[in-house]
């Protein structure tokens, strides 16, 4: 990590959630995200799609579900239909890299096995060698608590904020205002909100600035105006300081 992480309570994020929305006008909460090792620690009353609605969900359902609808929900490999995501994340056994590279060739995600590859190895630079598939499995991770930060019952890991490219830009001004977090863009055009809006800025300390990819959008879980930024969860409180700043003025 590139910051020392600072303690905060619920309270104080539920609050710098509230202030950033009332700040930026933004259209919907951001999301609060917290990676989980074992079923135990999902809460009683978080949804669990496959048990409690007998359908299966992806990780960016779940995230426009809690921003726009205020929905608490888990999701780990057996909620999600989504075998890249779920791949990705480190969240599954048995899958070899000869076939993750050749399921996205197959359905034409990329040129080919070897374009894959390259490109894996360009994002290790930038995203953290522990975010990126073989070595997630190290990190132990089963799945992932999604809420909305105005209402999050628990400190989240990561938090990603959706909104017109204006909005986002003030959060990037405001972390790079003192030249420490300049936000990074790891893009792909796929697993864009899940992975690189969470679980990089996660690994790497960083913040990652999301377009947003084609899940999202053949899901309709964005709009097709919105982007987005991704964060470790102790960068919403240096955005809360420069906000409020008199030396930064926002229109």
């Amino acid at each position: 990590m590139l910051f020392r992480r600072k303690k905060y309570s619920l309270i104080q994020y539920q609050n710098a959630a509230k202030s950033l929305i009332d700040r930026l006008e933004l259209e919907t909460d951001i999301v609060a995200m917290k990676f989980i090792k074992d079923d135990s620690e999902i809460p009683d009353q978080f949804i669990r799609p496959l048990k409690d609605l007998n359908q299966k969900m992806t990780i960016c359902m779940a995230m426009a579900e809690a921003r726009r609808e205020g929905k608490s929900i888990s999701i780990t490999t057996e909620d999600t239909p989504c075998v890249p995501g779920a791949v990705f994340h480190g969240w599954t056994k048995g899958v070899s890299m000869f076939a993750l590279l050749k399921s996205q060739e197959e359905n034409e995600w990329v040129k080919n096995k070897w374009s894959m590859n390259r490109g894996m190895l360009k994002r290790y630079k930038l995203g953290g060698l522990a975010a990126h598939y073989p070595f997630n499995k190290f990190l132990g991770h089963k799945g992932v608590l999604v809420a909305p930060l105005s209402r999050t019952p628990f400190i989240p890991d990561t938090v990603l904020i959706y909104g017109y490219p204006e909005q986002i830009m003030h959060v990037s001004h405001s972390l790079s205002f003192e030249g420490k977090y300049v936000p990074r863009a790891v893009l792909a055009g796929h697993g864009e909100s899940c992975y690189a809006g969470a679980l990089i800025p996660l690994k790497s300390g960083m913040p990652n600035f999301v377009l947003l990819g084609m899940g999202d959008r053949a899901i309709q879980c964005v709009e097709k105006y919105e982007v987005a930024m991704g964060m470790p969860a102790a960068l919403t409180f240096i955005r809360i300081k420069i906000f409020l700043s008199p030396e930064v003025r926002i229109t």
